[in-house]
């Protein structure tokens, strides 16, 4: 990961300081709080994590619109820190180039997902910030080269 750049975050001033309160939070979360049902279903373990396959439409619906592809407790507080939440299934636009008109996201997404998720909670677990965690997390999507172009997932990614 040489040379990485980092892209200014130009979100609103209220995302990074709701960042930054979550992942202060996030080791004194209650380890006995662990949301399940028909969405949620354990898919491997990976690296210490519990990667969970979730129907990210349920969860945008019922818990948090904001949820994207994936997720772990640094970032999202429902989340147990050991485990990462992996969206099923593509939520606006089908990147996954071999399946076309289908939804479901592809194991070569899915798995480069979970890496994402793991290298930004370990990097946010030492202190980085969730912005800098995310765009290094993109960098190791690319250089695994598990799917073509990371940034197409990246709802920060600027769009012309």
């Amino acid at each position: 990961m040489t040379n990485l750049k980092f892209v200014k975050d130009k979100r609103d001033k209220a995302w990074p300081k709701l960042e930054v309160k979550i992942q202060k939070r996030a080791e004194n979360k209650d380890k006995n709080f662990i949301l399940s049902g028909k969405w949620k279903k354990f898919v491997r373990k990976q690296k210490g994590f519990l990667v969970c396959g979730v129907n990210g439409e349920w969860l945008r619906t019922n818990i948090d619109v904001t949820f994207g592809d994936g997720g772990h407790g640094y970032v999202h507080e429902y989340i147990p820190l050991n485990e990462i939440w992996i969206d099923n299934c593509h939520s606006d636009k089908n990147v996954c180039k071999s399946l076309k008109n289908i939804k479901k996201a592809s194991k070569e997404y899915f798995d480069s997902t979970v890496l994402h998720e793991i290298v930004e909670f370990k990097k946010m677990k030492k202190g980085m910030i969730y912005w800098k965690a995310h765009q290094i997390a993109l960098r190791a999507e690319i250089e695994a080269g598990l799917i073509d172009d990371p940034s197409l997932k990246d709802p920060h990614a600027e769009t012309d």
